[in-house]
């Protein structure tokens, strides 16, 4: 059982978590470093499993992100855990995350700011 005491020992910087138990994917978690440096103590005894959220999504990276995105509005997901390609999804096979911040940043990126004068149709 990872504590958020222990958390922050290990990683200051890391703000997305896969939590795991059993060798299984078990939930994930979004720290907010900052609120964290304020409030080491008051979190000793909770566990990262106490607080992860089990509203996930898997994917592959072949999967097509359209369809990535529906299958996290689908479950309600707030996280979508990116897994190798090949069996079943565990602990090791990890190899990215995407959230809900990195499909909104990605939107806003591509959207052209209207100037006046253009029109729409």
């Amino acid at each position: 059982m990872t504590t958020f005491s222990k958390f922050q020992s290990t990683n200051a910087r890391l703000r997305h978590v896969v939590v795991t138990k059993d060798n299984r994917i078990a939930g994930v978690l979004r720290v907010n470093t900052a609120l964290r440096r304020g409030l080491e103590g008051a979190f000793a005894s909770v566990s990262l499993g106490d607080v992860a959220s089990e509203q996930f999504a898997i994917a592959r990276p072949e999967d097509i992100m359209f369809n990535v995105i529906g299958r996290m509005w689908r479950k309600n997901a707030v996280m979508t855990i990116v897994v190798k390609a090949d069996g079943i999804p565990r602990p090791d096979s990890v190899i990215g995350l995407i959230t809900k911040e990195h499909v909104a940043d990605s939107v806003a990126a591509s959207i052209t700011p209207y100037s006046a004068g253009e029109a729409f149709f």
